[in-house]
């Protein structure tokens, strides 16, 4: 039985920030009746371009995943890059995008590079697509405040603490969702009981702090404050995490993975003197962040 055609969309899409939506989006448009929309990407767990090795990604592959199947996407191919990396620009086509993909369309970015050595761009891509009766787009860079929209602005932009700023870049919110693992119960003993969600190495490290977010549960939405640290006043030597208080919730989330959204940098993470005067400024934290919550979606929720 012969394999329906697809249309792809070409790029590691680390963020799938707005102008990753813009080639996966039309790629949904090519595939149109007669074809099966997919994308192109790869991980790095062995090797990775020069670029991208160690900048700090901004999804993980199963959020990724998630994202683009929400966009309408079917398929998704997604190897590491050390297994085609060896190849020349026209095997790329040829063995990757004709014979194991079956493309009847492909679209990619301006910036796009492939083959051994990132050696062909979007132009080579044209002239190949060409020989091999595939069809080509290649779209125009994404700009927001005169810059074009890249995963690098969107790293600096959470590094940085601007939550507000990666939203309009990514054109939704900053999201960490990873498995909830047991901690020490102390944000219990302080009345407030948080979840935590280490960040694995390799990911982008959202600026220590504390942050206004939110999580939706069970069909329900709970403010939050989250702490990006260390915590220094109640525990040394420990590796960055994501520790949130969901105000309002109870029950047990151990092992889920729980979508907690970032809206605002509220303060940097501190020692404090004592613990009553940190459980007195989470209470303040909690305050303020609830107010964030509800104003975010008094608004145009369309990016929440």
């Amino acid at each position: 039985m012969e394999r329906q055609q697809t249309a792809a969309a070409l790029g590691f899409f680390d963020g799938v920030h707005r102008g990753h939506r813009r080639v996966i989006e039309k790629a949904v448009e090519l595939a149109g009746e007669g074809l099966i929309p997919a994308v192109f990407t790869f991980t790095m767990e062995k090797s990775g371009p020069a670029k991208k090795r160690n900048a700090g990604e901004i999804t993980t592959l199963e959020q990724k995943k998630r994202i683009l199947q929400t966009m309408g996407v079917q398929k998704i191919y997604a190897p590491d890059f050390s297994s085609f990396c060896s190849l020349s620009g026209e095997e790329f086509v040829r063995r990757i995008l004709k014979e194991e993909m079956q493309v009847a369309a492909v679209c990619c970015g301006q910036d796009f590079r492939f083959g051994k050595g990132a050696a062909c761009g979007a132009a080579e891509l044209q002239q190949l697509c060409h020989t091999f009766d595939i069809e080509c787009a290649v779209l125009d860079e994404v700009m927001d405040e005169g810059e074009a929209v890249s995963s690098t602005r969107v790293r600096q932009a959470i590094s940085g603490g601007e939550m507000e700023k990666a939203q309009k870049l990514l054109g939704r919110l900053y999201c960490l969702d990873f498995p909830v693992e047991h901690g020490k119960a102390l944000g219990r003993k302080l009345q407030f009981p948080t979840i935590n969600q280490p960040i694995p190495s390799g990911m982008v490290l959202p600026r220590l702090g504390v942050y206004a977010t939110m999580a939706r549960i069970g069909g329900s939405v709970y403010p939050g404050v989250t702490n990006i640290g260390v915590r220094p006043t109640v525990e040394k030597g420990m590796a960055p995490r994501a520790e949130t208080y969901l105000i309002g919730f109870s029950g047990d989330l151990y092992g889920k993975e729980v979508p907690v959204q970032f809206l605002s940098f509220l303060r940097p993470e501190q020692k404090f003197d004592s613990v009553d005067i940190l459980r007195e400024q989470i209470g303040k934290d909690a305050d303020m962040a609830v107010g964030i919550v509800k104003k975010a979606l008094q608004a145009d929720g369309t990016m929440l």
